[in-house]
C-alpha cells in the first residue's frame, strides 16, 4: 500500500469508527498469520472497509466483482487493498488462479458466498465457489458474521451511531475424503458451510440457513483455538 492508500485507509477507518459503535472483541479469534478464507455475510457497503481496516495488520485481500475496478474510489481501494476481481455468474478461472496466488503468499482472502448484498442482513442462498477455493488450496475457512449494519442509513439520517456487532466462528477445513463431490454432496457441503455463519448470528438473521440442526458436518474438520494446521508450516493462531 502506498502513502496515499495509507492516508485514505486511515480516513475511512476514522469515519467508520465515528459513525458506528463496533463490537469487535472477537476479532482476536482470527489468526495473525497463515492463509485462510474469511467468509462473511454481505449486507451493505460498510462491512468490506470495516473488515479490512479492523483486521490490520493481518495480511488480507478481498474478492470483489470486476465492475468495482471501473468506479474511481472503489477501484483505487481495490488496488490498494490487494483486491482480486471476479466475473460474477461465470466460472472465472483467471480469478481462481489469482486467489491461489494470494493464498500461497500467506494472505487471507475475504469473500461473501452470497455473492451480492442482502440489504436486510438476513442470509440469502449462497454460491458454491468457496468449496472449490478451500479444497484446491487446502486452506481453512473462518466464519465472520456481523449484524446491525442494515440500520446504517436510517441511523445516519437521524445522526445516530449504528451498533455493529462482529462474531467469529470456529475455523474449519473441508475434507471430502475419497467421496466424489457430486451435485448433491456439493449442495450439502454448501449448506453445512453457511450454517457456520448462521450459528453465530441471532436467529432472526439466519434466513435460508435457519435449520442449523439439519446440517451434515461430516466433511468439516474444525480447529480449536491454539491448534495448528497440519497441512501448512505456518501456525494459524500465532501473532
Amino acid at each position: 500500500m502506498n502513502l496515499a492508500g495509507k492516508i485514505v485507509t486511515g480516513i475511512i477507518k476514522g469515519m467508520i469508527d465515528t459513525s458506528c459503535r463496533i463490537d469487535d472483541r472477537e476479532l482476536e479469534k482470527i489468526p495473525y498469520k497463515g492463509p485462510a478464507l474469511i467468509m462473511f455475510n454481505h449486507t451493505n457497503f460498510l462491512e468490506v472497509p470495516l473488515l479490512y481496516t479492523h483486521l490490520l495488520p493481518r495480511p488480507v485481500s478481498g474478492l470483489a466483482k470486476e465492475e468495482s475496478w471501473k468506479i474511481p474510489l472503489y477501484g483505487f481501494l481495490a488496488r490498494q487493498w490487494n483486491g482480486v476481481p471476479i466475473r460474477r455468474g461465470t466460472a472465472d478461472m483467471n480469478a481462481f488462479r489469482k486467489i491461489s496466488d494470494v493464498l500461497k503468499q500467506g494472505r487471507m482472502l475475504a469473500l461473501a458466498p452470497e455473492g451480492t448484498r442482502n440489504k436486510t442482513g438476513i442470509l440469502k442462498k449462497a454460491y458454491p465457489g468457496i468449496i472449490t477455493m478451500a479444497i484446491q488450496n487446502n486452506v481453512p475457512i473462518i466464519p465472520f458474521a456481523h449484524y446491525g449494519s442494515e440500520n446504517f442509513w436510517e441511523n445516519f439520517k437521524r445522526f445516530k451511531r449504528t451498533d455493529f456487532t462482529i462474531r467469529i466462528g470456529k475455523p474449519f477445513f473441508i475434507e471430502p475424503g475419497e467421496e466424489r463431490i457430486s451435485g448433491q454432496v456439493r449442495k450439502d457441503l454448501l449448506f453445512a458451510i453457511m450454517v457456520q455463519l448462521a450459528k453465530i448470528l441471532p436467529e432472526e438473521y439466519r434466513g435460508e440457513y435457519s435449520d442449523i440442526d439439519s446440517a451434515d458436518e461430516k466433511h468439516l474438520r474444525f480447529l480449536e483455538e491454539g491448534t495448528y494446521s497440519p497441512e501448512s508450516p505456518i501456525p494459524l493462531w500465532q501473532k
